[in-house]
């Protein structure tokens, strides 16, 4: 059986290294370059990976399906620019997908990093996410940012984890957090959401504070050390902030009577 590894990219030329060597055992990858004006492009052409190039769509899924539809291999494996997949998981895939089973679709638990310390604790672990399927069987619906692959079958697992490192600083903790707000915002609102200024103060004086503690105390995010405070802090700096542009653009439309 042979795999392809699908993925997309948005200057990424500091992150997409690792990755592309963590699966350099593939028999293809795939690498949608989403308008990069950075090195990544030429990056993912020196580890030999099939190169396509697509808009910079804000819904990342969209490129993702279409580098889905760019794989040959008999199993397609979804893979983040700062992701890892580690040499023990390679040898699982490896046998997984030449194991003769019904399976579809297979999921593993991911360790997810912060400014280069794993972040077990406070639900950062096991994390399970769906990427390996067999060609044909999974898709991403294209409707949010943060959605998962809608699989024909049945699904297994691998308990062997990879590796997540989205924030290996600061800056990447601010530009992301802004970029999946805004986004998240806009989807609340094209779905109907609509707060005004009560409800607004509540979220931030009330519902923001109550996921805070919960996450970084019931749920032992404390035990992540300083790495774990900055987490939680940038969480709730995303919810609030994705509620201040969901409630200016109720305003706007109390304003303008338009939706």
């Amino acid at each position: 059986m042979k795999i392809s590894v699908a993925m997309i990219a948005h200057n990424e030329e500091k992150n997409i290294s690792a990755a592309l060597k963590s699966v350099e055992w593939a028999d293809q990858i795939v690498v949608i370059d989403c308008e990069s004006s950075d090195g990544t492009r030429a990056v993912a052409e020196d580890a030999g990976a099939d190169i396509f190039i697509r808009p910079n769509n804000p819904n990342l899924n969209i490129n993702k399906n279409i580098s889905i539809d760019k794989s040959t291999g008999d199993w397609i494996l979804i893979l983040d620019t700062d992701e890892v997949i580690t040499y023990d998981l390679a040898g699982c895939i490896r046998h997984a997908i030449n194991d003769d089973s019904d399976i579809s679709a297979y999921k593993f638990p991911r360790q997810n990093f912060v400014l280069g310390k794993w972040t077990k604790f406070g639900s950062q672990y096991p994390d399970y996410q769906l990427r390996l399927f067999k060609q044909g069987k999974a898709r991403f619906p294209e409707d949010h940012i943060h959605e998962k692959l809608d699989v024909k079958g049945k699904i297994g697992t691998i308990d062997t984890p990879f590796e997540h490192h989205p924030y290996p600083d600061i800056a990447s903790l601010i530009r992301k957090n802004l970029r999946d707000s805004d986004f998240e915002a806009n989807y609340l609102f094209k779905n109907h959401t609509r707060i005004g200024d009560n409800e607004l103060i509540s979220r931030v004086l009330v519902n923001i504070p109550l996921r805070f503690c919960r996450r970084y105390f019931l749920k032992a995010g404390y035990r992540n050390g300083v790495q774990g405070l900055i987490r939680e802090v940038f969480d709730a700096f995303n919810q609030i902030l994705r509620w201040f542009r969901v409630w200016e653009l109720s305003r706007k439309t109390d304003i303008t009577g338009k939706n």
